[in-house]
């Protein structure tokens, strides 16, 4: 049986994260200078290192359909489709505010901030269900390398279950423009290669890894 390897990229950094803003779902954001070249880096890294994808899945926002252009033209996937289950997280009334606001509210309803959920909206444990969902499929599925294009709220989630860790530890766990997980499944147990490592730094660890 072959291993499957699976990369949790983040989307670049957008205008918007420069400025504080909490985009979730009512931003679709637009990537920043930065945010676009590190892409970019990290597609070249990737190509060089001969990864064939075979299947990449996208959020919706366009942070993230911005950022898997510029990834596609670098890698070329077999087939590239949006799953709503990679979206940002739902956050009502707070998306497109400041950043600082989530932990006011949360203090206000006397909830961790990990469970603060507003009208219409959800919580970071509910990102974090429906990313461990879409994980268990592709795990199960037939592709042997998967590229997903999330969030950096959703990746952490999904790297705190993988890493059997809590919320309180979610701040550790957050990528940067555009970091890159790779993860080995072998059998369905995960090894993680590699977490959340930032553009300019994949080449030499993709290097280091591929080596052994």
């Amino acid at each position: 049986m072959h291993s499957k390897h699976i990369y949790l990229i983040k989307h670049g950094e957008t205008e918007e994260n420069l400025r504080g803003i909490h985009q979730g779902q009512a931003v679709g954001g637009v990537l920043s200078q930065r945010g676009g070249d590190d892409i970019r880096m990290v597609g070249d890294s990737l190509s060089a290192a001969e990864i064939t994808v075979d299947q990449m899945l996208v959020s919706p926002m366009s942070r993230c359909r911005e950022s898997a252009a510029l990834l596609t033209a670098a890698l070329k996937p077999a087939d590239v489709r949006v799953d709503e289950r990679l979206a940002a997280k739902n956050s009502g009334h707070l998306g497109g505010r400041r950043r600082d606001l989530a932990v006011t509210e949360a203090a206000r309803q006397r909830v961790p901030v990990h469970q603060l959920r507003t009208p219409g909206g959800e919580s970071s444990e509910d990102v974090q269900a429906r990313y461990v969902r879409l994980w268990d499929e592709v795990c199960a599925g037939p592709h042997r390398t998967t590229v997903l294009i999330g969030h950096g709220g959703g990746i952490a989630c999904l790297l705190l279950r993988l890493t059997r860790n809590g919320f309180d530890r979610y701040l550790e766990h957050v990528p940067g423009s555009a970091g890159v997980t790779w993860v080995e499944v072998y059998e369905e147990a995960p090894r993680i290669r590699l977490m959340n490592v930032p553009a300019a730094d994949l080449a030499g660890h993709l290097t280091a890894r591929t080596a052994r």
